[in-house]
């Protein structure tokens, strides 16, 4: 038995959407700059690369406020969100319209040593330096080395799943 293509091409970028919509994912948050210029944006597409040197990439589209302002601070920070945290993922997707540094407001920042804003509530939080930046197609990869790292083990990871956010489910 065979898998059904239900988007052969030229659908294949419905299809490839309908897919990923279907895999659960972290959520986060990718943030960069200061002050007025801070900007950040609801991700899924961020995973490690390395351990030696310790490397990250995050993926962002080039049109948007947040990829400009990780090519101008030449920093960003990768925001594990926890599963309280709903209300940061919707500010950063534009879910709430706010834009720009006022997505970052009415929630708790630290300045990392790399001068990005992580959330102080973050599951966990990935401070990186711009190594190298890829184009590929709207979005850039940007490859971040990490400077510093804060986690909280005892928070529950927030997911991602077809178009929502979704706990985990009873730790044990």
């Amino acid at each position: 038995m065979t898998m059904p293509m239900l988007y052969p091409r030229p659908d294949v970028a419905e299809g490839l959407k309908a897919a990923m919509r279907h895999v659960a994912s972290s959520v986060t948050v990718i943030t960069a700059g200061r002050g007025a210029a801070r900007r950040g944006i609801t991700a899924t597409a961020f995973t490690s690369v390395t351990m030696e040197p310790p490397t990250v990439l995050v993926c962002i589209n080039r049109g948007g406020a947040a990829h400009e302002a990780i090519t101008r601070a030449g920093h960003f920070c990768v925001n594990v969100l926890c599963e309280d945290a709903t209300d940061v993922a919707a500010s950063f997707a534009g879910m709430t319209g706010k834009t720009g540094a006022d997505q970052f407001e009415g929630f708790e920042w630290v300045e990392t040593a790399s001068g990005a804003p992580a959330y102080a509530y973050a599951q966990a939080a990935i401070s990186c330096s711009v190594a190298a930046c890829h184009v590929a197609g709207s979005h850039s990869i940007f490859i971040g080395q990490v400077e510093e790292v804060a986690i909280d083990p005892d928070r529950t990871p927030l997911l991602h799943f077809n178009r929502g956010f979704h706990r985990l489910g009873a730790r044990r």
